[in-house]
């Protein structure tokens, strides 16, 4: 059986930090993966072919790939020395995230990892335009690094789930999502809890027509009801995948605010979450609450998509070069 492959989307070679290196060499051994080191280049400016000098065009893009070679190559050495088996490639592709969306469509890598973009230290951790893409249209699951932080011994994890699909979430998606969570959590000998914001009773009577004409002598008692509902259905979602009641948390209100200071409550390593359908623009989204939520958590970010997810990115690129300018590693 060949080896599964752990993807590593490198932005700038010169950035990954022996944190973030530590991190992924981590994750692929316990894994038991081969990692794969991607990166895109490209400059608009060398493929500005003259008819008159084409070959010209042709050297400016190759010293491009090389040079992120010889880049790439250094940091692939360092994971080798960490006893990672590590291989590489160099794409010529443009916008970045369909580069390595690509990558990922030939590959099928088990995970990809992305370092997030750096970001001023006092400034919003807002995900950039790349991260945002990844999320839309990578297919395998997807590893954000949003901190520089180690993992802890043993690492802590949250699967943030919705049962009642309040953002018009697929219903296998929180199936999906905590069965990635269970394995991932089960590979790094972690610890994995599940976390749902239910919504506020009041705005349920609002929202729910069935609710909102209760007379005031039923309304207790459909309270109740209605919390405990809640809580049975995410005890139940748990309970599917192995987890205890125990293991389940469920708070009043709204998971932009609740779930990133729930994380930071517990110093969570890892939030586990899925990404949104939205039919309307024809492509996925993630929606508005979940967008808030990604640029607060103060935590690393697992993307998990709806079985049977088609990205929108084709495997093929628009940006042709000689099959020599594509460099993968031996």
């Amino acid at each position: 059986m060949s080896r599964s492959t752990v993807m590593f989307a490198v932005s700038t070679p010169q950035e990954a930090g022996p944190i973030e290196a530590a991190k992924v060499a981590h994750i692929a051994k316990v894994l038991d993966a081969q990692l794969e080191l991607v990166h895109c280049v490209f400059d608009s400016h060398a493929t500005q072919q003259s008819e008159f000098a084409p070959e010209r065009t042709e050297e400016q893009i190759q010293k491009l790939v090389f040079e992120a070679q010889s880049a790439l190559e250094h940091l692939a050495d360092q994971f080798r020395s960490l006893g990672v088996p590590t291989k590489f490639s160099v794409r010529w592709d443009h916008p970045a995230h369909a580069g390595i969306v690509r990558q990922v469509l030939r590959h099928t890598p088990r995970l990809l990892i992305a370092q997030s973009s750096p970001h001023e230290p006092l400034a919003r951790a807002l995900l950039s335009h790349t991260d945002r893409s990844l999320i839309e249209t990578c297919p395998s699951p997807l590893l954000l690094l949003k901190t520089r932080r180690p993992y802890s011994v043993p690492p802590l994890l949250i699967a943030a789930v919705d049962p009642g699909h309040a953002h018009d979430k697929p219903a296998a998606l929180d199936e999906h999502i905590l069965e990635t969570a269970s394995l991932f959590t089960e590979a790094l000998s972690g610890k994995l809890l599940v976390f749902h914001a239910r919504t506020p009773w009041e705005e349920a009577l609002r929202v729910d027509p069935q609710l909102r004409d209760l007379p005031e002598y039923q309304d207790e008692d459909f309270h109740r009801d209605y919390l405990d509902r809640v809580d049975a259905s995410v005890v139940d979602l748990a309970e599917r995948h192995g987890l205890t009641p125990e293991q389940v948390h469920v708070e009043d209100g709204h998971a932009a605010a609740l779930l990133p200071h729930y994380a930071a409550t517990i110093n969570a390593d890892i939030v586990v979450m899925g990404a949104v359908s939205r039919s309307r623009l024809r492509r996925l989204l993630i929606g508005h609450t979940a967008e808030r939520v990604l640029d607060a958590l103060p935590s690393d970010i697992l993307i998990v998509k709806p079985p049977g997810f088609q990205t929108s990115v084709h495997v093929d690129s628009p940006h042709l070069v000689h099959a020599s300018l594509e460099l993968p590693s031996p």
